[in-house]
């Protein structure tokens, strides 16, 4: 019978290419979107698109792995995760190289929207086939290595596709990830085991349903950020009601894709609250390292991601850090130091002001790397442990699913709360000079680098009243940022009491 068949477990090389290959389809689900985003200038003018139509491109990928991370997680538990994973990899380099020859935008928006749903079976597969094929006491190490693998390999990929399109046409940068996934493929059908297949049907409504409300409720998030508007609120409840159906389903149907169950679980709720909490600070605090390093600083983009670099290369070191320390303290309270660092984090910009070191700035940008990474090692050990084996890909996939609404609330959020406080102090200034807060509000957009708005034609100022608008703001950006920071660090807060209430151990148990 399936059900008494036993796990194939991996040791010695087997185990280290695991990592390995686990690791980097992992890396080039984080890098890509990145690679793109640095690059969308030269994308944009090699298309001949429009700025709104750059903007969608940047998200769709994004967009479809959410989406369909879910699906891709149930279809490893009942097909087999290697098998599944491949798939994903083998959908990176088609969709990847199809991206880099689209002779029209049509064909573009087709490889991108492809490559996220080859992404979701990376991405949501990895984990659950590290947890599945490591013995369990060796576990716990090995998710780790495969966190900080995915970290310290996805920091080289965005330089590398910037370099080959700076000397080879912008298209050579969508062959970074075709190339990576070439290696994630061979190492992976060479040296990883299929995991057992489990007997359930697959719950084509409950899927169909998660992935219209993840594609609904993200969509809408990330056009919040622009400023509130009727389309992207009606996105959001629709995303929310599809969401509200979907928990309806899956406590009725027999066959459910994601036990509800689950989230009966304090520990399993920890865990889903740490990293909502480390991904939506990871989104918003990166929104609030370019609204200060571009508007108060005067510095160009591309210096935050020369900050990123290293605050990359040390998360990674901490994220196998931590595995260690899970082990012998628990994750519990390795958990609640992560969160600890993120309040760090965020507190840190309650403090800066125009004349601050700019090394200053990075050691905060590395602190929100290290504490996203450092909570992100006991919150998939976990996760992982309280999914039964037959669940172990779609409890898997729901880790990256919260995180991309998490993420996509952050960035929307600071920057709601930040141009709103900004408004406020501004006000005075704005009354005497002819100009609107919505004009002000989109100057404001744009100089922080958001596309114009096609919505907001009308609400365009001339090139000298933004510059204007951008120049009086700075004492009131100032002001907003820390104000929005010291908010954002109840998140935090509010997760570490929540961890210790929650991952409160048993009495004579041991920690963790």
């Amino acid at each position: 019978m399936p059900q008494a068949q036993k796990q194939v477990e991996v040791s010695g090389l087997a185990a280290t290419m695991t990592i390995a290959a686990m690791g980097l389809g992992y890396s080039v689900t984080a890098a890509d979107p990145t690679t793109l985003s640095a690059n969308l200038a030269e994308v944009r003018r090699g298309l001949q698109i429009s700025p709104g139509t750059a903007s969608f491109l940047a998200c769709l990928c994004t967009l479809t792995l959410a989406a369909a991370v879910l699906g891709a997680g149930a279809l490893g538990d009942l097909y087999g995760m290697k098998r599944m994973f491949a798939i994903g990899a083998y959908a990176s380099i088609a969709f990847g190289v199809l991206g880099a020859a689209a002779p029209h935008v049509w064909v573009m928006i087709i490889a991108r929207a492809g490559l996220g749903v080859g992404f979701a079976f990376l991405l949501g597969l990895s984990l659950a086939i590290v947890n599945a094929v490591f013995p369990a006491g060796r576990r716990a190490a090995a998710i780790a290595a495969y966190l900080g693998a995915g970290h310290a390999l996805a920091v080289f990929q965005p330089a590398l596709g910037g370099w080959l399109a700076a000397h080879f046409g912008w298209r050579a940068c969508f062959l970074v990830t075709p190339a990576l996934a070439v290696l994630t493929l061979l190492i992976t059908l060479r040296y990883v085991p299929e995991t057992i297949r489990d007997r359930r049907r697959f719950d084509l409504v409950g899927i169909l349903l998660i992935a219209a409300a993840l594609l609904t409720l993200i969509y809408g998030l990330t056009d919040l950020q622009g400023g509130v508007n009727l389309a992207a609120i009606l996105l959001i409840v629709v995303g929310v009601l599809l969401g509200a159906a979907f928990v309806w389903w899956e406590l009725r149907t027999e066959a459910p894709a994601l036990d509800m169950r689950l989230f009966s679980s304090g520990r399993f709720n920890a865990a889903l609250l740490a990293g909502a909490t480390f991904n939506f600070l990871g989104g918003g605090g990166t929104l609030l390292f370019a609204y200060y390093l571009v508007t108060l600083r005067e510095q160009s983009p591309e210096v935050l991601g020369l900050l990123l670099i290293p605050a990359m290369l040390v998360a990674s070191a901490a994220a196998v850090v931590a595995g260690r320390a899970a082990v012998r303290f628990g994750d519990r309270a390795v958990l609640v130091w992560g969160l600890f660092i993120l309040l760090v984090s965020m507190v840190m910009l309650a403090w800066l002001d125009t004349a601050t070191p700019i090394a200053i700035l990075g050691i905060a940008v590395a602190l929100n790397a290290i504490g996203g990474a450092v909570v992100q090692t006991p919150q998939s050990t976990i996760m992982m442990s309280s999914a039964p084996p037959e669940l172990g890909g779609v409890v898997s996939a729901v880790k990256p699913a919260v995180g991309q609404a998490a993420y996509s609330l952050g960035p929307a959020l600071f920057a709601l709360l930040g141009t709103m406080l900004f408004l406020r102090d501004a006000r005075p200034k704005l009354e005497g000079s002819g100009i609107t807060e919505e004009q002000a509000r989109e100057a404001l957009r744009v100089a922080h680098g958001g596309v114009p708005n096609p919505s907001a034609s009308g609400e365009m100022l001339d090139p000298d009243q933004a510059r204007w608008v951008v120049s009086e703001a700075t004492d009131s950006w100032l002001r907003a940022i820390h104000e929005v920071s010291l908010m954002m660090a109840v998140v935090p807060a509010l997760a570490i009491v929540a961890a210790l209430v929650l991952l409160r151990p048993k009495r004579g148990s041991t920690p963790g």
